[in-house]
Formats: structure tokens, C-alpha cells, sequence
């Protein structure tokens, strides 16, 4: 549970879980994580709540992170986080959460209600990738800046990754803000974690029989019906699996 604005203590808006595989982050190997209320998990055993965002890498927030919305996010009025694990897969949902925030009195006063909701999850593989993916993606807290004076809360959402070690990470977004080459967010939205490279497959060969034809796009359809996610399928490299990944192989085919 968690009340906003920090006013919930690391017992209440953070729990610890085993995982069902060994997952190995940044080189080091874990079977626990804390699941945070505030849009993030970390690896390992810790005490700490974290409602108020950083830029990653960065000496705020834990070490290690997955940082899938980190935000002031708040639970009750229909909002949850749930866990399932099994030996395929862990996932971890923030459902209907609400951003910490006042419709009449401007972002983040004291009272947090009414803030935008929030929808998402994180899926851990044994193969050690994390996908995360947006249902309802409000990145609308700005946090009071550039206001003046010690703000309560950072600048919109953080999303990324950080080593145990606070020295190395990969920031997706921080402060609405995104690198040149990253897709802008939004409803619909999911990212891709790995440390493979393209060399491993090749794109749009989904049955991995080395040629293109027909069952590839069998198995991408199949794919895309499902809602799961294949690095081969991902045609335009947008880390979402859709329509527009099979016309491209169709059309790759046919060339």
C-alpha cells in the first residue's frame, strides 16, 4: 500500500520475493527481488521506498534498479500491484495506479488525490531480458520545476536501468525527455531488455531455420495474436510486436 508523498514507509509500499530462476543483472546473480509500489523493483535485500524519482545512473533511488515508471504512485481507489512467478516467467503489474497529485491545487500538494492513472508491467525471462510494457502511459508529473526551492518530487517519470554499483546504467527517459534515437512512449508502448545482438538471429526468421518464407510469418501472426514478444519478429525494431512487423516481413519476402 502506499498513500503518496512519501507518507508510506518501506514496509508498507515494498515487498521482497524468491524468485523461481537465478537472474543475473549486470553480472551479479540473484533469487530475490523487492517489488516497489512507486513503478520499480530491485535485486537482492533492502530497506527503502524511493518515491521520489532520479535521473539513472545516479546516487538516488536503490542500486540495483529496474526503473519500469518510477514515479509517486499511489495504491487504493481500484489501484493494485500484483506478482506472478513461474519457472517460464515472472511478472510483476502496477494496475491502476494513480500519480500523486491535486487537480485543485496543482501538482503535488500536500493532500495527493485525482493524479492520472497508470497501468504497466515488468516481465523477467530465465534467459535474463526484462520486457516492460505501458497499458496506460500518463507521463504528466512534472514535478513543480522550474519552480524554485526543494521540490517534492522529480521531473516526471524515470524509466531504465541501473547496476548494483549506482555507476552504470541505461536511462530511457527522465524529465519527459528521451535520447535521439528512442521512441517516445506512449498507450500501447513496450521495451525490450537483453544483452544479445543481432548476430544472434536473423530478422523475421522466426522458426530459425536460416530462410525466409510463408511459416515465418505463420509464427509472427502467432506471435502477435498472443501479445508475447520475439526479438526475430521485431521487423522495425520499435520492441512491439504488430501488423506493421508482418507487412514488413510479407514484403521482405516477396522482395
Amino acid at each position: 500500500s502506499d498513500a503518496g508523498n512519501g507518507n508510506s514507509s518501506y514496509t508498507a509500499s515494498t515487498d521482497n520475493r524468491t524468485l523461481p530462476f537465478d537472474f543475473t543483472f549486470y553480472g551479479e546473480e540473484y533469487n530475490t527481488i523487492q517489488i516497489n509500489t512507486n513503478g520499480w523493483i530491485s535485486f537482492g535485500d533492502f530497506e527503502m521506498n524511493a518515491f521520489r524519482n532520479y535521473p539513472i545512473p545516479g546516487a538516488g533511488g536503490p542500486s540495483p534498479m529496474v526503473a519500469a515508471f518510477w514515479d509517486d504512485l499511489m495504491t487504493g481507489s481500484s489501484g493494485y500491484v500484483y506478482y506472478y512467478a513461474s519457472d517460464e516467467y515472472v511478472v510483476i503489474q502496477w494496475d491502476y495506479m494513480r500519480t500523486c497529485g491535486d487537480l485543485t491545487g496543482g501538482w503535488y500538494a500536500s493532500n495527493c488525490s485525482g493524479g492520472p492513472r497508470q497501468t504497466f508491467e515488468m516481465i523477467l525471462y530465465p534467459s535474463n531480458e526484462i520486457k516492460i510494457q505501458y497499458q496506460d502511459f500518463n507521463n504528466a508529473s512534472d514535478g513543480n520545476y522550474p519552480n524554485g526551492g526543494t521540490p517534492s518530487h522529480g521531473c516526471y517519470s524515470t524509466i531504465g536501468i541501473e547496476s548494483h554499483l549506482g555507476e552504470a546504467g541505461l536511462q530511457y527517459t527522465f524529465n519527459n525527455t528521451y535520447p535521439e534515437a528512442a521512441v517516445t512512449l506512449h498507450d500501447g508502448s513496450a521495451l525490450f531488455i537483453t544483452n544479445g545482438t543481432d548476430s544472434e538471429f536473423i530478422l523475421g526468421d522466426m522458426n530459425g531455420d536460416e530462410i525466409l518464407d510463408v511459416l515465418d510469418v505463420v509464427v509472427l501472426i502467432n506471435e502477435v495474436l498472443s501479445g508475447s514478444y520475439s526479438a526475430p519478429g521485431d521487423m522495425n525494431q520499435d520492441g512491439v510486436l504488430d501488423v506493421l512487423d508482418i507487412v514488413i516481413l510479407v514484403n521482405t519476402i516477396l522482395s
